[in-house]
């Protein structure tokens, strides 16, 4: 059966993206998107004159520009990867699934997504994932049950790259579906080479869903803690204008950041949002979610999300509001 994507999912994954059947051919999955091309590498030419240090990499199926890379770079080509990442998935003895495949900026950098929430019983297995049982947030007879008005999907996500310099990263994205606002969570100290070894050994696999448990658990807690910590909206607007060291609030970052938090928050009505250090978050989220997107940005929007400078500002709010309302927490 293919994963449908979800509206929710669909705000989340911008850009060329589609649900995947574990019946497809690598060939099929990337037809799905648009990217069914072989990276191919040549040498730059201008004028009769060839540069024998620089190799452009090129879709084989348009001839359009992917990146500009030194001789000693190779491409994994798209088959390889999706070969690759299903052999992750089947090394974690069906505890995850491919569910997402896309591509962002007409090929630059190619994405598999695997859903952790939901009715997946290895994640919920007690002995292997501990007392909250993994993520059994959508049954409701698991002790970590959440309501859907109130709830986050979680998103393993490996992502490469045909146009610029970086290596194959591993993110957890959290996602909460009230607002479709995605926060990107660090799993790994260091991004991970995607190789043979790496994406077929269990224990390799293990420790990678391992720690995406415990990142997982780790953003329950943290937004538990901010749901518990109050906040005026005098004291959040304070903090607003501090992180962004504008004590007057008369940039438009911060004036449209102080609209969200008071007006225009998404899902602002639940109780979980009321006078509280998570509805400042929310604000945070959504203003780096739904603001200055571009709807034919390619999912360009996603990827900043992921790894770029939204998910950075994100984190550097997240750091601030914990040092400034939870210290003790932290400093523990």
């Amino acid at each position: 059966m293919t994963y449908a994507i979800t509206p929710a999912d669909a705000k989340l994954f911008r850009g060329s993206a589609a649900g995947v059947n574990a019946d497809m051919s690598p060939t099929e999955m990337l037809q799905a998107i648009d990217a069914d091309f072989q990276v191919t590498t040549v040498i730059p030419e201008y004028q009769g004159r060839e540069y024998p240090d620089c190799r452009l990499w090129l879709r084989s199926d348009n001839q359009n520009f992917l990146g500009s890379f030194g001789t000693r770079r190779t491409p994994q080509q798209p088959t390889t990867l999706i070969d690759h990442f299903r052999s992750f998935c089947a090394a974690s003895e069906k505890a995850i699934q491919p569910d997402v495949i896309g591509t962002i900026g007409g090929g630059k950098t190619f994405y598999m997504a695997s859903k952790l929430s939901g009715d997946n019983a290895r994640l919920l297995d007690r002995e292997e994932y501990g007392d909250m049982g993994g993520l059994g947030i959508s049954r409701k007879n698991s002790d970590s049950y959440i309501s859907k008005d109130d709830r986050t999907d979680f998103w393993l996500i490996l992502m490469t790259h045909y146009g610029e310099s970086l290596g194959t990263s591993v993110k957890i994205v959290a996602n909460e579906l009230v607002c479709s606002n995605a926060l990107s969570v660090q799993i790994l100290d260091k991004r991970i080479s995607l190789s043979n070894r790496t994406l077929r050994s269990y224990h390799d696999v293990e420790a990678i869903l391992n720690r995406a448990i415990r990142g997982s658990r780790a953003y329950a807690t943290m937004k538990n803690r901010f749901i518990d910590t109050p906040l005026t909206i005098t004291e959040g607007i304070n903090a607003i204008r501090a992180f962004h060291a504008d004590p007057d609030g008369e940039s438009q970052t911060v004036k449209r950041l102080e609209r969200i938090y008071q007006h225009d928050l998404i899902g602002g009505d639940l109780d979980t949002r009321q006078g509280n250090l998570w509805r400042l978050v929310n604000a945070q989220t959504q203003y780096t979610s739904h603001h200055y997107v571009d709807r034919n940005d390619g999912g360009k929007t996603f990827q900043s999300q992921v790894e770029g400078s939204k998910a950075k500002a994100n984190r550097r709010f997240l750091d601030f509001l914990e040092a400034q309302f939870t210290p003790d927490l932290v400093a523990a």
